[in-house]
């Protein structure tokens, strides 16, 4: 699933972020998670702020 970042406009697959930003994190791990960090600006939001 694509989204925006509403910090810097960047668009970007939600997979990405969690394979890159997710690893070490307890939340992430399981998916119980609802923030996502963009790769560009490293701005952390949740999904319902991102819909593009």
């Amino acid at each position: 699933m694509k989204v925006r970042c509403p910090h810097c406009g960047f668009v970007f697959d939600v997979s990405y972020s969690r394979i890159m930003y997710c690893k070490t994190c307890p939340f992430g791990a399981f998916g119980d998670c609802e923030k996502i960090k963009c790769p560009r600006c490293q701005e952390e939001f949740t999904l319902y702020e991102s819909e593009i």
